[in-house]
């Protein structure tokens, strides 16, 4: 019953110390590593490193992973820049194995951890400095990993002599196939594929079981690992669902490659360094699982355009475009999450002041996206918006870009609102200095378009729209008195008139809302530079 306990407890230290660590560091590190993440991604390779050295730093694959499905579904990273940092997680999540093998056995660190955490206590209990507070939690999470360590590998030892796994030798297909899957199920339960390859080393350092079943181990929690990510996508959009597949299909296929590589490759190191698999075999298995990752790495990065290519066709775009950025498996990060909203506004703010410029031209919408798509788009982005929150100790939740991301929907809003008056839009455009001023007014409106298309810092386009919209708002008193005093002369009708009236209030009130849209614009910008430059 006491190893029953010390196996069970072992395991629940490891995965909580795992979990703090992981939040610690990530704190620590603060936005960096996912601003880093999303910009060191110019082709697979660079997206590889990146992806193995993030991975590395904050000690979980799944979050790494997770982030880069957020971060390809808010439209921040293309899905194939993507791929290559799914393919460095797996090198990166290794790390957790070398702590284990070289410290938690070599070291001994269970009784060096307990003075350890008072003093990562000490340092989280500062709250004013968040990366001292980052590093207790980071502290500690290190500390019950090892802790862990300890009753697991007290616990397995109780069971010397009493479990038989003679029955699934690794020598035979089937008994290597059924460890395989003890992995896959044992990583499938614990969330974490470092908490399955923590458990086979330990219980190799036991004797409990040997080397190639140890490996066979680690090769399913290679697999099992996907289902982080492959639980990311329900719900998501056909972005995350690509992204998140696509490690699901890489690490079978790599577990495969690995599954016919291990006899060989334990043939290598006896040949190689004879004696090492019986003197340290938990560093043989570590190394296991650091080669056939990073030979699955060195052989999938020149077919990743191939790879991506298959991706997309297998998982079709079925979320409509400007739904795509307000992805909600990134509403878990408050900083990706605003990120994600500034680029679907100013993607919802291209489409509409796009197509009232077409309309003001008498020219045909310039793409597919249609009134009922901007709407449905704005009352999307609104419910992202309020969903999105300040995490764990968050200290800063951008809360004056979210404002000014919500002001600005709600004018897209109007704008769009305004293109259903369609009558009111063909009297503009027949009347002779209604069009004038409208074509003037378009001619600003394509500036604005393009700026936003190419996602640039909106420059002189507000005071340009303000400047029109000033102009029109303080002629229209003359020109209804104008069409007044016509009217009285019986020049038009009071149909015409009224038409004329609501032509122009029409051109007014969309002028005010595509200023304001600029304004907010440029609000946004001057934060999100702020933001920058505090991190």
């Amino acid at each position: 019953m006491s190893a029953i306990l010390q196996t069970i407890g072992g395991m629940g230290l490891f995965l909580f110390g795992m979990g703090i660590m992981t939040s610690g560091l990530k704190k620590l590190a603060g936005n960096r590593l996912q601003k880093w993440l999303a910009r060191s991604t110019r082709n697979p390779v660079m997206g590889a490193c990146t992806g193995a050295t993030v991975t590395a730093l904050i000690q979980s694959s799944s979050a790494t992973t997770v982030a880069a499905i957020g971060f390809v579904a808010a439209g921040l990273m293309s899905f194939t820049s993507s791929l290559g940092i799914i393919f460095g997680a797996n090198i990166g999540t290794t790390v957790t194995g070398w702590m284990v093998a070289l410290l938690g056995f070599k070291l001994k660190l269970g009784e060096a951890a307990l003075p350890l955490i008072f003093i990562a206590a000490l340092c989280y209990l500062v709250k004013r400095v968040r990366p001292l507070r980052g590093f207790g939690k980071a502290l500690a999470g290190f500390c019950l990993i090892f802790l862990g360590i300890g009753y697991l590998q007290a616990g397995l030892e109780g069971y010397q002599g009493a479990i038989d796994l003679g029955n699934w030798n690794t020598s035979s297909w089937s008994g290597r196939i059924a460890l395989v899957f003890v992995g896959i199920v044992l990583t499938l339960v614990t969330q974490s594929s470092s908490a399955t390859v923590a458990t086979a080393l330990t219980a190799l350092n036991a004797s409990l079981i040997d080397l190639p079943q140890a490996a066979a181990v680690i090769i399913g929690a290679d697999i099992g690992t996907t289902a982080t990510a492959a639980l990311a996508t329900i719900g998501g959009t056909t972005a995350s669902r690509r992204t998140g597949f696509a490690h699901v299909i890489y690490n079978i296929m790599t577990g495969v490659g690995a599954f016919f590589l291990l006899p060989f490759y334990l043939l290598l190191v006896e040949r190689c360094w004879p004696g090492l698999s019986g003197q340290s075999p938990e560093v043989v298995a570590v190394s296991f699982h650091t080669t056939f990752n990073v030979v699955g790495v060195v052989v999938a990065l020149p077919f990743t355009r191939p790879f991506g290519w298959l991706i997309e066709r297998l998982f079709r775009e079925r979320t409509p475009p400007l739904l795509a950025a307000f992805e909600k498996g990134l509403l878990h990060d408050s900083h990706a999450a605003v990120a994600g909203l500034v680029r679907g506004c100013r993607l919802i703010g291209y489409e509409t002041v796009s197509r009232v410029d077409s309309v003001l031209r008498g020219q045909p919408p310039p793409g597919p996206a249609g009134i009922a798509d901007i709407l449905a788009a704005v009352s999307g982005a609104r419910q992202f918006a309020m969903g999105i929150e300040g995490g764990e100790d968050e200290e800063h939740l951008d809360s004056e870009l979210v404002f000014e991301c919500i002001h600005m929907l709600d004018h897209a809003e109007r704008m769009a609102e305004r293109l259903e008056e369609r009558e009111r839009i063909a009297t503009l455009l027949t009347e002779p200095e209604l069009k004038e001023s409208g074509e003037g007014f378009a001619g600003l409106l394509c500036g604005l378009a393009s700026v936003l298309e190419a996602d640039e810092r909106i420059a002189d386009s507000r005071d340009a729209l303000s400047e029109v919209a000033r102009e029109l708002e303080s002629g229209a008193s003359s020109y209804r008195q104008g069409l007044i005093r016509k009217a009285v002369a019986r020049d038009m009708s009071g149909e015409e008139l009224n038409d004329l009236l609501d032509a122009r209030r029409w051109l007014r009130r969309v002028s005010h809302h595509a200023a304001r849209i600029a304004f907010h614009l440029e609000r946004m910008d001057g934060e999100r530079c702020s933001i920058q430059e505090k991190n």
